[in-house]
């Protein structure tokens, strides 16, 4: 074996092992590590070795580093509900609608979504093309001319933030004539009566939710105030579909998967869980 590959190997022998102690709770979260220096007498080795065994679990989201302060135990925040399902489903991107009354308020972010749009106000209705996965989603080809709308909420009591957005055939509220740049887009109905009007043209609806999770990309770590490093996003999505099964719309809620997780509200209302609901979809 090289020295090369004996000093790779040995950081990540030193990353297993300094694993091991957070894990098992050798180190408090909030605590501090000892220093390079300590560490590298400690395990026999050189700092840039100790650095990079560190950097590894700064990746994996176990350790922060606090530049002039040190290297701590990253803090598990006790997390919220988001909870899926009951009784109402409700526009929660409507222009009507208050998040106070779920215990949020409304944030504006210098996001790319808004840099794109000229700054447009959150619940704003955009009208774009529906490209990619968001087409897949709704079951039409890609380049079908939609409506986009976002928001950005933070959350009264923990400051934690999502971000909410939709989409839905601009077709379903609007009259489109033309094509290419003679598209014109003549808004018969109201955002405030998006769903009223979807119940009232496909209904009765129902609906699809799921979870995923990704790691955040761009600006998504600064817009969501998140950790810098190795926190994922929760994704909850939900799915409007008519009588007949088509999707008419669908709902993405993308939040820190360090201070929420989703489950089943049938699963909650009767644990008597209220206190640790954040929002219900």
């Amino acid at each position: 074996m090289t020295d090369e590959e004996k000093s790779a190997a040995r950081w990540r022998i030193i990353a297993d092992l300094l694993r091991s102690d957070v894990v098992q709770d050798h180190y408090q979260p909030g605590q501090a590590l000892p220093g390079e220096a300590f560490l590298a007498s400690e395990y026999a080795t050189s700092r840039p070795t100790i650095r990079k065994a560190i950097a590894q679990l700064v990746g994996e989201g176990l350790l922060t580093v606090a530049h002039g302060r040190g290297t701590f135990v990253r803090p598990t925040p006790d997390r919220r509900l988001i909870l899926m399902g009951g009784s109402e489903r409700e526009d929660l991107l409507s222009p009507t609608y208050d998040p106070a009354k779920q215990g949020w308020e409304h944030v504006t972010v210098d996001s790319e979504a808004e840099r794109a749009a000229g700054r447009v106000t959150p619940n704003s209705a955009l009208f774009m093309t529906i490209e990619g996965a968001k087409a897949d989603v709704l079951g039409v080809r890609r380049g079908r001319m939609g409506v986009y709308r976002y928001a950005y909420w933070q959350h009264s009591k923990t400051r934690a933030r999502i971000h909410l957005c939709s989409y839905l055939l601009a077709d379903q509220v609007a009259a489109i004539t033309g094509e290419g740049r003679d598209l014109e887009i003549d808004s018969e109905i109201e955002p405030a009566d998006y769903y009223a009007h979807l119940e009232r043209t496909h209904g009765p609806l129902r609906w699809a939710t799921s979870v995923h999770s990704q790691m955040p990309y761009g600006e998504t770590y600064e817009d969501l105030n998140m950790e810098p490093i190795g926190t994922p996003l929760l994704i909850v999505r939900r799915v409007m579909l008519s009588r007949d099964g088509r999707p008419l719309e669908f709902t993405e809620i993308e939040a820190p998967g360090d201070r929420f997780e989703a489950a089943a509200a049938s699963d909650h209302d009767q644990a008597g869980s209220d206190g640790q609901v954040a929002l219900r979809v």
